[in-house]
Formats: C-alpha cells, sequence, structure tokens
C-alpha cells in the first residue's frame, strides 16, 4: 500500500504562520478587560448563603439554581467613554459588570430568594420574591428609608459619598412597599454621543422594603437611556440580519429535502452515510442539552409545576436534536449526490470517515489538512479585525471573565459538542450540499462560491461588533476560503478545521478566567481540539508501517 500523499508544503506554511498569527495578535484583536474571576461557583454559593442567612432567609427545602452573566450594555458603555483600562478598573472596583447569580425557590410558590456574587467575591445584589398579597407592616417612608440606609451602612457603603435620587412607595392590601436609589457622587463617566445626545453613567445603589424589612438591594451601573436604546437599536439590525439568514438557511434546507427526495427516486442517494452522520449529530445534540441543564434549571418559571417543566425540556431537547439530524441528514444526503457530479474529489475520505473507517490515507490527509486550515482561520480572524479596528474604526467590546460555557454542568465539554455540531451541520449545509447546488444550476463556481459563504456568514450577526455588518464581511471572505478549500482539500478537512476554530474560540474564556478549575478545563478543550490532527498522524503512521517492508 503506497502511503498517503503528504499535505501541500504551502498549507503546512499556512497554517504556522496562522497559529503564530492567532498567538500573538489574539488579545490585540480581542481586547480583555483586566478583571480576575477570583470566586468559584462553589465559593458563589457558599458566600450567598452566608448572606441569606442573616436574612433570615429558610433555604433548607428550597431548590437551589445558579448562573453566570455579565451586563454587555455597562462594558460597552465604559468601554466606549473611558478607554479598556479604565473600565477595566471600574469593573474591578466600582461596579460588578460580571457575577454569578443564585437563586432559591419552591416550584409553584412566588416566593423565592435570589442573591449576585460579583467575581470579586462581594455579595453585587439580592431579592426575596414574594406575593403582593403577602402580609407585613405599613411602616411611613421615612422608618422605611432608616431602615434602608442602615442595611447599607453594614455593607460597608458611606452615604455621605452618594446623593437620594429615588423615592417611592407603593400601597399593597395588606403592608406598604419602597424603593430607594442613590447615585454616587464621585466618580461619574461623561457620555456625548450622536446628534446631540448626552448622559452620564453613575454607580448606583437600590434597597427595596417590603413592609418592615429590607427585600431587596442592586449595586450596578446606571447607564444613560439613550445610549442603551441607541445600542439596542443598533444590534437589533444585527438581528435582522441573522433572521434574513436563518430564513434563507431555511430555504436551503427545504430545497435539500426535495432534491433527496427527487433523486432517491432515480437511486442516486447513498442514504446510510448521511444516517450514521445524522444520528452522530441527534446524540450529541442530547448530551450537548444535558450539559447544559444548570441553565435551563435556573431559568425556571416557578408558576409552572416542576415536573411539567423537566417533562417539557425534555422533549424540546429531543425534538431539536431530532431537527438538528434531520438537518444534517438531508443537506449531507443531497449534497452528497450533487458533489459526486460537480465535485467528486471533495468527498474523498468523508464517506469512510462516515462508516466509522478513520484509519485511512484519506482521513488521515483530511485530519492534517484540516488542522493546517483550522490554524490558517484562526489567524485570518485575528489579522482581519487587527486590521478593520487600526485602519477602519471597528470595534469589539472587550472579553471579561464570563462565558454561556461558565453555565455547563461540564464546562470542557460545551465547547467540544458545540464545536462538532456546528462543524457537521453547517460545513455540510453551506459547503457540501450549498456550493454543489450553486455550481450545478447556476454553472457558476463564483457564484457557488459566494452566495452560501454569505448566507452562512451574516447568520453569525447577532455578535456584539460594530459595526454589525463586520462580522458578515468577516465571514463572507472566510467562507470563502472554506469554499475553495471544499473543492480542493475536500469536505472533512473543512469539517475538521471548522471544528478546531470552534473548540479553540468558545473554550479560552476557560484559560483567561483566572480560576484554576477553568483553566484545567480550558486546556483540556485544548487539547481536545487537536483531536483531528492527532487522528491524523495515528493514520498515517499506521498506514506507513503497513506499506513498509518486513524485515
Amino acid at each position: 500500500m503506497t502511503p498517503p500523499r503528504a499535505s501541500h508544503p504551502a498549507l503546512l506554511l499556512a497554517g504556522l504562520a496562522g497559529l503564530v498569527a492567532f498567538a500573538f495578535l489574539y488579545r490585540v484583536a480581542n481586547p480583555q478587560a483586566a478583571v480576575t474571576l477570583r470566586v468559584s461557583r462553589t465559593q458563589a454559593v457558599d458566600t450567598a448563603e452566608r448572606f441569606l442567612a442573616e436574612q433570615g432567609a429558610p433555604l433548607a427545602d428550597l431548590k437551589r439554581a445558579v448562573q453566570f452573566e455579565g451586563t454587555t450594555v455597562g462594558l460597552v458603555f465604559l468601554q466606549r467613554s473611558v478607554g479598556l483600562a479604565e473600565a477595566s478598573r471600574w469593573a474591578r472596583e466600582e461596579v460588578p459588570i460580571w457575577s454569578w447569580k443564585a437563586r432559591w425557590f419552591q416550584p409553584e410558590q412566588k416566593e423565592e430568594w435570589q442573591v449576585r456574587v460579583g467575581v470579586g467575591g462581594a455579595v453585587a445584589g439580592f431579592a426575596h420574591l414574594v406575593d403582593e398579597a403577602a402580609p407585613g407592616a405599613d411602616l411611613p417612608q421615612d422608618s422605611a428609608l432608616a431602615l434602608a440606609q442602615d442595611f447599607l451602612r453594614r455593607r460597608g457603603w458611606d452615604l455621605a459619598a452618594f446623593e437620594r435620587v429615588e423615592a417611592s412607595s407603593t400601597k399593597r392590601d395588606k403592608r406598604a412597599d419602597h424603593h430607594f436609589a442613590w447615585d454616587k457622587r464621585a466618580p461619574r463617566v461623561s457620555w456625548l454621543g450622536t446628534a446631540g445626545a448626552t448622559g452620564t453613567g453613575t454607580v448606583r445603589l437600590t434597597v427595596d422594603v417590603q413592609g418592615d424589612r429590607v427585600g431587596g438591594y442592586r449595586h450596578f451601573l446606571k447607564v444613560p437611556e439613550a445610549f442603551q436604546r441607541g445600542l439596542e437599536q443598533t444590534l437589533s439590525l444585527g438581528q435582522l440580519l441573522a433572521v434574513a439568514s436563518l430564513a434563507a438557511t431555511f430555504v436551503l434546507l427545504v430545497i435539500a429535502l426535495a432534491l433527496a427526495i427527487a433523486r432517491q427516486r432515480k437511486g442516486d442517494v447513498r442514504w446510510g452515510p448521511s444516517l450514521r452522520l445524522a444520528g452522530l449529530i441527534t446524540l450529541l445534540f442530547v448530551v450537548q442539552g444535558m450539559a447544559l441543564w444548570p441553565r435551563l434549571k435556573f431559568a425556571y418559571p416557578t408558576e409552572i409545576r416542576w415536573d411539567a417543566y423537566v417533562g417539557v425540556a425534555v422533549i424540546g431537547l429531543l425534538i431539536a436534536a431530532v431537527l438538528y439530524g434531520a438537518w444534517a441528514l438531508f443537506a449531507t444526503a443531497a449534497g452528497e449526490s450533487l458533489a459526486r457530479e460537480a465535485f467528486p474529489r471533495s468527498l474523498a475520505g468523508f464517506l469512510e470517515a462516515a462508516h466509522g473507517r478513520l484509519l485511512t490515507p484519506a482521513v488521515a490527509r483530511a485530519s492534517l489538512d484540516g488542522t493546517a486550515l483550522g490554524f490558517f482561520f484562526l489567524g485570518y480572524l485575528v489579522v482581519f479585525y487587527v486590521i478593520a479596528q487600526r485602519y477602519f474604526g471597528a470595534w469589539l467590546p472587550a472579553e471579561g471573565p464570563y462565558s454561556e460555557i461558565f453555565n455547563s454542568g461540564i464546562p470542557f465539554l460545551a465547547p467540544l459538542t458545540i464545536s462538532a455540531v456546528a462543524a457537521v451541520t453547517e460545513e455540510t449545509t453551506y459547503r457540501l450540499f450549498g456550493i454543489s447546488l450553486f455550481k450545478r444550476y447556476a454553472k457558476s463556481t463564483a457564484v457557488a462560491l459566494l452566495v452560501p459563504a454569505a448566507i452562512w456568514a451574516f447568520g453569525h450577526s447577532s455578535y456584539a461588533v460594530f459595526p454589525v455588518y463586520l462580522r458578515g464581511i468577516e465571514l463572507i471572505i472566510g467562507g470563502t476560503v472554506l469554499g475553495l478549500a471544499f473543492i480542493r482539500l475536500g469536505l472533512l478537512a473543512c469539517i475538521f478545521a471548522h471544528y478546531l476554530v470552534d473548540a479553540v474560540l468558545i473554550g479560552i474564556p476557560l484559560l483567561s478566567a483566572g480560576n484554576p478549575a477553568y483553566t484545567v478545563s480550558g486546556l483540556v478543550v485544548m487539547g481536545l481540539a487537536l483531536l483531528p490532527a492527532a487522528l491524523g498522524l495515528v493514520a498515517r503512521r499506521a498506514d506507513t508501517a503497513t506499506a513498509s517492508p518486513g524485515l
């Protein structure tokens, strides 16, 4: 047997250059706020429970859910107004931009307790949710104000540095509730927007008094309403572009379904590989959903039955998994049938991998090519944003010690399952099926490369990147590169590259969180992201050993 032909030196050099560029320019292209996650989930819960014990909260028989979250609006406002260095100082010393949020609740009961713990370990807010008809004292506002001020002083606040800006009272059926707010006199952040819009960002404290007890507290950044409205309007354009991309993708999938049925009648569809791939995607999606159970638990609305909520969540997960599997099934079946006519070389190794034959020359080559392509793509991303920021006024909100994967029950698993599902479904849809479809019916390679790349690209426009269409431009170029790679290197190399890129980018927040447990998870992610390369090396060695003459 002849050993598999080595990857082209130009591709290997491009991959090496991309890796070097990514290593040196990632933080230039994606600045990070100088804020460290000093408390783990367990430590945050311990802090919250001690605080609630001081409030006399009976937590013994309540369910608990915890989530990590951040305030994008606050960070964007600070970064745009005072720059990243000062924004980082504010996030460390003045206001909690990122925090753990824990809630204790009883299904089908209104009453619950919520606590926010900032990344530095201090309690940044709490709320005691009670029914409006719950009984309590009917204190006058002055007496309630004294309770609120005493609470803040016990939390270490010097009220001489603040001015009271809000005071309101609400008469309930069986008690009186009061709300108070204070703004810190200094420091403050002045903002000058477009069309003469102005405003001031302040450190704000709020306290809610329910009857004769403090039932709520918040420490946060009060962002000017004009800024918040403008940001929401800007981001809504990105949402619109993403929805348009989703609609176009739906049309592609309908066409894929129709073509799969039509070609099946001619005996021109190989269902076996597509079914295996669809089964893999369905399984990975279920695993991904199970790992994200803590986030689903946190979102539980106490108005409905707990068992009903869990049942709906399980059924919803299974339905979504089946739909994703069907997506992969029809895109792959129709795309493979079309590609056999338009780009037969692009299928090299794919059918073998789909049948589980991973230690073959074609799979080995695709694995190594995909790794080199993935490294090149990572380098391209950072170079693109360095140029866009330096010469075209683009900018990205700084990263912080925050990521949705912190809300996964197994942090290192989420980047891998998300990346694998995205790599397979997107590459089979936009590269295998999309490019083959437009080549077959539009008779133009340029159209076949650009149209699927554009549909795929603008599906990512909901990310907070400014201007919002920039992500679309970035990925139209990137999608065209992947399209060329599909034609020259094959579908399997594109899947491996896509998986590598997503796993690295999603896993980086684990490495930069500053917490040892998450750092270890991040290292696991980075190691498993290189699985395709390891697979390729093992396959090449096995094949070379088989091909070598015996002694």
